[in-house]
């Protein structure tokens, strides 16, 4: 009777399901207060009309510093200890507390210590639940199964800013928080109930962790089995390889490449978080549903996303990635285009928003799968695949990279906006997505140099064996 729920709550599908839902809740709290903040900051009565903007960069730049600091300690306990539900489920409280602060409070000071709240959330999130679908999707799948997961990063963190300036104009600053609440709920239940198929894994002979395959045929026929193995994974696993990977060894271009990639593209969404509120407040006069509306653009075509990752591997990450950026170069550049109050202007804005969402949405989800890829070459090339010893650290990285994107952007599109005007803004951002398609070109997918030789370890086999340089074996320094 139990082993059926038992293979339900440990397959593929159902742990897709919960880590998206959890990636799409955590990032829709987080978005959902974008275009609210200049109100509740103008009716605390402690920020001025011409410090809005300020204040405004300096919360969404304090979720970034939280992430960067939280994301390293993430990852190091995720890779020590085998069980990813505790520590997604500490997670949940974390931004089920920042929730409450932002219901009840005002003061700049409360609001700055929830978004802190969320950041510490958001390391959770974004370490253990990408680092779980990279695990369970494998090579294979990596491209389609981080495009899903993009795709809920992207609609939470995009939708959130929509939805929150509706509900907020409708309903109030209170009665806003009452869907994410809702959501909240279900996303901790979702979390209770995921088994995870490397808790299934250790928990059998550590030694023989060669065919995942063997998970969804031996499993499910045995119900005792399966209980055990249930416990098993609601504990720490100590891993024999967990140490095996140092710092140094992630200091591999490829893995770099996907890590400048995402600081860019998360430098940009945020500075657009940041500013678009308040141009079309200025600009269009729009309210704060208005305010939040203008994100759908940006967030819709990320449905194009999994098309695009599941073609990823036919197709080549290398020319999507490449493409994506330096595509996305011509839009930015032509927002210059929108300064006036009219409909032509206002058509032509979201127009090119979309244009950049397709653009910016392909670039992230494949960037994503990117990481694993990357980390996937590291191990074989010192002899680690088998002990799954860099994921967490690998999305760790990938988390702070997203945070210093997170920091940067607020950064560079609150102050270039405030001191040069919106045309220098989206010049600036024009030259990042420049700056992201260079290094992409060159080293997504291995040095390309390397490929047009068809020489160097840039691809990695189904037993974890590099190809062309050998794997080293023994241990790892």
């Amino acid at each position: 009777m139990g082993a059926q729920p038992v293979s339900v709550r440990s397959s593929d599908t159902f742990i897709l399901i919960a880590m998206c839902f959890a990636l799409f809740t955590d990032t829709f709290v987080y978005g959902m207060i974008v275009p609210i903040l200049p109100y509740l900051l103008l009716d605390s009565g402690q920020v001025a009309n011409k410090n809005v903007q300020t204040w405004t960069s300096i919360l969404l730049a304090s979720y970034g510093a939280a992430l960067f600091i939280g994301s390293p300690l993430v990852g190091f306990l995720g890779d020590r200890y085998g069980s990813r539900k505790l520590p997604l489920v500490l997670g949940f409280v974390t931004i089920a507390a920042a929730t409450i602060m932002f219901m009840v409070g005002r003061h700049p000071g409360v609001l700055i210590v929830a978004r802190v709240l969320q950041g510490l959330s958001g390391a959770v999130v974004g370490v253990l639940c990408l680092a779980l679908i990279a695990e369970t999707a494998g090579k294979q799948h990596i491209g389609e199964y981080m495009a899903y997961g993009s795709m809920s990063f992207t609609w939470g963190m995009l939708s959130g800013p929509m939805i929150g300036g509706i509900l907020f104009e409708k309903l109030g600053h209170t009665a806003a928080f009452a869907f994410p609440v809702t959501m909240l709920l279900i996303d901790v239940v979702l979390r209770l109930l995921i088994i995870e198929k490397k808790g299934k894994l250790l928990s059998s002979v550590p030694s023989e962790s060669t065919d995942e395959q063997a998970l969804d045929t031996d499993t499910p026929d045995n119900a005792s089995s399966s209980s055990v193995n249930e416990e098993s994974s609601l504990l720490p696993q100590n891993k024999p390889g967990t140490d095996s990977l140092s710092f140094c060894n992630f200091i591999h271009p490829r893995l770099l490449t996907a890590l400048f990639l995402t600081v860019s593209v998360a430098s940009v969404f945020s500075a657009f978080e940041t500013t678009i509120p308040l141009y079309v407040k200025e600009t269009y006069n729009w309210a704060s549903s208005g305010a939040g509306l203008i994100f759908l653009p940006l967030t819709i075509p990320s449905f194009l996303t999994i098309l695009i990752g599941r073609h990823a591997e036919r197709l080549g990450p290398r020319k999507i990635i490449t493409t994506a950026f330096l595509t996305a170069i011509i839009p930015m550049i032509a927002l210059r285009f929108t300064e006036i109050n009219n409909l032509r202007h206002q058509v032509l804005l979201v127009a090119l928003l979309s244009i950049l969402g397709i653009c910016l949405s392909a670039g992230q989800a494949l960037t994503m799968a990117e990481v694993s890829n990357a980390v996937h070459e590291i191990e074989a090339k010192h002899g680690c695949e088998s002990e799954g010893s860099g994921m967490g650290r690998g999305y760790a990285f990938c988390n702070m990279a997203f945070a210093g994107g997170q920091f940067i952007g607020p950064v560079i599109g609150g102050l270039s906006r405030g001191q040069l005007g919106w045309g220098a803004m989206t010049l600036i951002l024009a030259g990042i997505c420049l700056g992201a398609g260079v290094p992409a070109f060159l080293f997504v997918d291995g040095w390309i140099g390397k490929k047009a030789k068809g020489k160097g370890v840039d691809k990695v086999n189904g037993n974890g064996e590099g190809i062309g340089e050998g794997a080293e074996n023994g241990a790892c320094h």
